[in-house]
């Protein structure tokens, strides 16, 4: 039962599968008020004080007055599944290649640019933001996708394209996991609340994690067996070893010449304008 001297915190989540053994148990939790939505909708409703606390893309501390609050949160060591490059064979020899990504993504786009300029020495390509069920439609106009969470887990291979597991890219680069989500606030004060809400909802996973699996199976008509590799893959208790990665991340995107680390490299399609 709530005390009646808590506050109810008002929780934001991205809505894929991977935060399953987070927003199973939030969603249940009498002192939380949760809103799951997309890592681009959850940062501004951060910034706007619409919501206090999120589990969304870290990428967005690097240009935003925005804290990791804590050790909670979504990492992958060598493999992750659900962050995918799909590129033609032209890709990488191309002057100017051109790349459609998903919309929804903050942390992903960040680093393919990092992969680019340091793991494949190709100039970061023209990229076209398109709603996910877009890209999968239009494919064949473009030399390389960029899909994430339940879509990229959905569609691990398109005819036509070679497919690139980000995280493993990742570690191809420097041997280190990657995180993609934190828990972010405007505040940077570590809330015990906070924290004990997330670490009883991590509980609650383990607690059900056949029946958790078997929704995130149904969710995306795809086998238990995938889904069960799937949350082996997921870091969500986040070590040193994990926090070296993001400060990796951190430095690699402090050196990225100044216009790819803000959206005037990035073209709109009109449809979304």
């Amino acid at each position: 039962m709530l005390s009646q001297f808590q506050d109810r915190l008002n929780i934001g989540c991205v809505r894929y599968v991977n935060a399953l053994p987070f927003s199973s148990g939030l969603s249940q939790a009498p002192g939380v008020s949760l809103l799951m939505d997309t890592p681009t909708n959850l940062v501004p409703k951060l910034l706007s004080r619409e919501i206090d606390y999120a589990l969304t893309s870290v990428a967005a501390t690097f240009s935003s007055p925005l804290h990791r609050v804590s050790s909670f949160g979504i990492a992958a060591y060598k493999k992750i599944l659900s962050v995918n490059l799909h590129a033609t064979s032209q890709f990488f020899a191309k002057e100017a290649p051109h790349i459609a990504a998903t919309k929804e993504s903050l942390s992903s786009i960040l680093l393919l640019r990092v992969l680019c300029e340091n793991l494949w020495n190709i100039p970061f390509p023209s990229v076209t933001l398109l709603s996910s069920d877009s890209i999968l439609t239009q494919a064949e106009h473009y030399d390389a996708l960029l899909l994430i969470g339940d879509t990229a887990l959905r569609h691990p291979i398109i005819p036509g394209f070679h497919t690139y597991d980000l995280a493993a890219s990742w570690y191809d680069l420097t041997a280190k996991p990657f995180v993609f989500a934190g828990i972010l606030s405007l505040s940077s004060t570590i809330s015990f609340q906070l924290q004990q809400e997330f670490s009883s909802a991590l509980n609650y996973f383990q607690n059900h994690k056949e029946d958790i699996t078997s929704k995130a199976a149904a969710l995306l008509k795809l086998p238990e067996s995938l889904m069960q590799e799937y949350y082996t893959l997921c870091r969500y208790e986040l070590s040193e070893e994990d926090f070296a990665g993001l400060e990796q991340f951190r430095d690699y995107y402090d050196r990225l010449p100044q216009q790819a680390k803000y959206p005037n490299h990035v073209r709109f399609s009109c449809a979304y304008l």
